[in-house]
């Protein structure tokens, strides 16, 4: 009981500083992932090991997403600059299953959670950046998404959540005004939170596509996010066995 006090705290914590920064809102996430030999995960199936940008084949194109919605970016809010939301775009890729000391990756049981833990991989220095903003086609910035945690509340849950820290670190000309302003609204960070409300399997063979909503926000205070990440991630199964029953 005092672990799920904590998990949650600390899920509500991030919530909180989540609510108080600027949000893209998604509803049409691609997640491409290769090699399903991971330990096992639901429905009979194994976690896969790598999530990548495309396999070439991926019903649904490249890993990434386009927004739907937002609030709090005065670039895209019609008494500031006007621009159109859903024109803004980003793709993603190169994270591998973390195994190692402190990871969040656990096999789910009847009546027990399970966890991937995904962090970024350079791909043997192919992949120098793995998160990369478009507004209409063109380049705006780029970064990292350095952690992703999905979750699921025992082994036959195959509607899974999750969420991962990023960064966005270079800008191209034209996304100047783009990268000040998370740069403004993260004090100077450029630190995003990364949340995805459901997972759907669009073609969960290996290579497996993966639909997601969800959203990004930028963290007013980024050194409170990572000490919370690990716990919130976490408990976000406590919150989502309470809103399920």
């Amino acid at each position: 009981m005092k672990l799920l006090l904590r998990l949650a705290c600390a899920s509500a914590a991030l919530t909180a500083i989540s609510a108080s920064g600027a949000s893209i809102i998604y509803n049409n996430g691609v997640t491409n992932t290769s090699n399903a030999s991971g330990p096992a995960w639901v429905a009979g199936s194994n976690m896969f090991l790598n999530i990548i940008d495309d396999y070439g084949g991926s019903p649904l194109g490249p890993s990434g997403g386009s927004g739907a919605s937002q609030n709090g970016f005065d670039l895209f809010d019609p008494g500031g600059g006007g621009l159109d939301i859903t024109l803004l775009s980003w793709t993603l890729g190169s994270m591998t299953l973390y195994e190692g000391p402190g990871t969040a990756t656990l096999s789910p049981g009847p009546a027990t959670p399970g966890f991937e833990d995904y962090r970024y991989d350079d791909n043997g220095g192919l992949a120098p950046t793995n998160l990369t903003f478009f507004y209409n086609g063109a380049e705006w910035a780029s970064g990292y998404v350095t952690r992703f945690v999905t979750e699921v509340a025992n082994s036959a849950d195959i509607d899974a959540t999750g969420a991962g820290d990023a960064i966005i670190t270079t800008n191209t000309p034209a996304g100047l005004a783009f990268f000040n302003e998370v740069m403004t609204l993260s004090s100077g960070t450029g630190q995003l939170s990364f949340v995805a409300d459901s997972f759907t399997p669009v073609a969960p063979s290996d290579p497996g596509t993966f639909g997601s909503t969800g959203s990004i926000t930028v963290v007013p205070e980024p050194s409170t996010m990572a000490a919370l990440f690990g716990a919130s991630a976490l408990g976000i199964t406590f919150i989502r066995r309470r809103r399920k029953s």
